[in-house]
Parts: structure tokens; sequence; C-alpha cells
């Protein structure tokens, strides 16, 4: 069967893509292998200095607050934005470049990093821009056997990591993607965009027009789905076994 090729434009401090995941865990549970993710860093946060976030008013970090706040109240996934005040993230690079690092050793490492950066930020307030956090997540994914963390902090700053990432960042600008998190879907040689914060309904619709046969309405076994995530927060549950919210951003 044909697979759906995304190329996932996100970033570890992007709220709004913590925001999409009980959606696109269920589509991706739905679809299992005809879905294939590639995961693009789009360097949300270079450094503050020269950040100018005009569509959401953003320039300073005080001012992310209420955007994740947004977010929480939007989505319902668990967001404390007190960090913004207690503890401000300075950039996003690190952690873009420590996802991929983990891709070098394998896809389950990549996303597992991807995964555990946004639950420091956005569930425990843990500065994902300071390297001992970042490392502390790869301990712990040591810990798991999904990353050695010896290899990933050689990795981190080396050459191959560096061109990876400004790879990542040019593909973003190339693609004139100025938003996150953008998915583009490509199939039969077709490409559709998603932008920003959907309901599942609308993932649906756009892979619906793609291929109109595919059933994504199948009743999902809530002790399988537990069971196929490492992690799930309750409003991933949520997802499968109560009618998803309408709202969109």
């Amino acid at each position: 069967m044909e697979k759906f090729r995304v190329d996932y434009f996100t970033d570890p401090l992007c709220c709004w893509s913590w925001a999409l995941e009980p959606q696109l865990r269920k589509l991706r549970f739905l679809l299992k292998d005809r879905l294939r993710l590639n995961y693009v860093m789009g360097g949300l946060l270079s450094e503050w200095k020269n950040f100018n976030d005009q569509m959401n008013d953003v320039a300073r970090p005080a001012q992310l607050g209420p955007l994740w706040m947004q977010a929480r109240n939007m989505s319902g996934q668990p967001i404390k934005e007190n960090i913004w005040i207690s503890n401000p993230v300075d950039t996003s690079y690190l952690a873009c470049m420590a996802v991929k690092a983990a891709a070098l050793q394998s896809g389950v490492a990549e996303e597992a990093m991807l995964r555990k950066l946004r639950e420091a930020v956005m569930m425990h307030q843990r500065n994902i821009g300071e390297l001992e956090v970042i490392l502390e997540v790869a301990e712990d994914l040591d810990q798991k056997q999904i990353l050695k963390k010896d290899v990933f902090r050689e990795d981190l700053f080396s050459d191959k990591v560096s061109k990876s990432f400004k790879e990542d960042l040019n593909k973003t600008k190339a693609g004139g993607i100025t938003r996150f998190p953008t998915l583009l879907i490509t199939y039969k040689e077709r490409t559709y965009q998603i932008t920003g914060y959907r309901p599942f309904s609308e993932l649906k619709k756009t892979f619906l027009l793609m291929e109109p046969n595919l059933e994504l309405d199948l009743e999902i076994d809530k002790e399988e789905y537990l069971n196929s995530w490492e992690s799930l927060t309750d409003r991933e549950l949520e997802e499968v076994i109560t009618p998803a919210q309408e709202e969109c951003f």
C-alpha cells in the first residue's frame, strides 16, 4: 500500500506542536506503517535578542506565558506556562540539535528525545535551553536502553549534527514555513499542507481527500492504546475515547 509521507516541521519548544500530540498520535495509531514521519527541526527560537513574533505579539519571554496558557486551554494538554517567568528558555536551538543527535542513533531515539524534551519543558518546567537538562534527558533514555548517552554527548556538538540541523533550517526557510506545527503530506505525487493546531476531524478530512477509503473512525481499544506509547497524557487518552474538541488555531 502507498504510504503517506509527512514532513513534520516542528520544534521541542513549540506549545502548539505539543497541543497537537493527541490528534497526531491517534492518526498514527490508525494508519500505523502507512504513515511515515520525517521530523524537521524548524528552530523556533535562536535567541531573544532578534526574536519578534508579530502574529502573536511576542518579543520577550514573559509574553509567551499567555500564549502557552491559550494552548493549554484550547487543547487540554498539560502545559505549565510559569516557566516564562521563573526560568525562561533562552534558545530552542540546542534542543533541536539534541533531536538531530539522537536521530543519528535511531528513529526511535529521535522521537523519544523530542517527546521527552517536550514533556520536560511543558509539563515539568525544565529549561531545555540548558545543556545539563538535555543531558539528564539523555541519561533517562540511556537507562531505558533507547539511546547511548556517551555517543549522544559526543555527537551533540559535532559537525554532522550542525550540518543536519542547518539543513532542516534551510528546508524550513525554502518551504516558506513560518508556523509550527506544519505537516507537508505527500501522497501519490501530490502534497497537502496542514498548519497549526487542528482537531482530529480536520486531520481526518485532509487524509480522506487523499484517500477516500481510509478507515479513520475505527473504535480503539483503550488498553492497546495505552500499551502503544511509552508515556501518555490524560488528554491523549481522552482523544481516542471521547469526541475530539473542534477548535482550530
